[in-house]
C-alpha cells in the first residue's frame, strides 16, 4: 500500500474553518474599534461644545442667572439672541441668551437625538464661596450600553469684588 502525500480534502476543510473563524473575530474586533472610535470623537465634540459655553460665561461675568435655562429656557434664549444681533450691542442679559442659543443649536447640529443642553447656576452665598454652574449636555447614542451618553462640567466664577 502507498502512503498519500500532502493534505487531503477533509484537513484542507478544517483548515479553512479554522482560518474562517479566526477572520471573523478580526472583522469583529475592527468594527468595535470603529464604533468605539465614532463614539470617543462624539465625546471629543460634546466636551469642546460644553468647553465653548463654559469660555462664553467666563466672558460675560455679569451673565449669573441669565445663564440659567431653567430660568430662560431656549425659546425664550432665542428671542432675545435674534434681538442682541439685530443691534449689534448686547446687553448682559442679551449676550447671555445669545450664548444660550448658540449653545442648543450647536448641539443640535453635532447630535440628531439631544436629549438635554442646559446650564444650571448656582449663585455664590458670601464672599469666599464662588458661584457655580453646571454646564450639561445629554444625547441618545444607539451604540453606547446605556443609551445616551453625556457630558458634563463645573464651572466655580468668583463673582468681581467692589472696592
Amino acid at each position: 500500500m502507498r502512503a498519500s502525500r500532502g493534505f487531503t480534502l477533509l484537513e484542507t476543510l478544517v483548515a479553512l474553518v479554522v482560518l474562517s473563524v479566526g477572520l471573523l473575530g478580526a472583522a469583529a474586533l475592527l468594527l468595535d474599534s470603529v464604533r468605539g472610535h465614532a463614539a470617543a470623537l462624539r465625546r471629543v465634540a460634546a466636551s469642546n461644545l460644553v468647553r465653548d459655553m463654559a469660555d462664553r460665561i467666563r466672558a460675560n461675568p455679569g451673565g449669573g442667572a441669565h445663564y440659567d435655562t431653567q430660568l430662560y429656557p431656549p425659546a425664550v434664549a432665542s428671542s432675545a439672541a435674534s434681538a442682541c444681533s439685530e443691534s449689534g450691542g448686547c446687553e448682559i442679559a442679551q449676550l447671555a441668551a445669545a450664548d444660550l442659543a448658540h449653545f442648543a443649536s450647536a448641539a443640535h447640529l453635532l447630535f440628531s437625538r439631544v436629549e438635554d443642553a442646559r446650564v444650571e447656576y448656582a449663585p455664590a452665598t458670601g464672599p469666599a464661596t464662588p458661584a457655580r454652574y453646571l454646564i450639561t449636555l445629554r444625547w441618545s447614542d444607539a451604540h453606547v450600553d446605556a443609551g445616551t451618553d453625556s457630558v458634563s462640567l463645573h464651572v466655580l466664577w468668583q463673582p468681581p469684588v467692589a472696592g
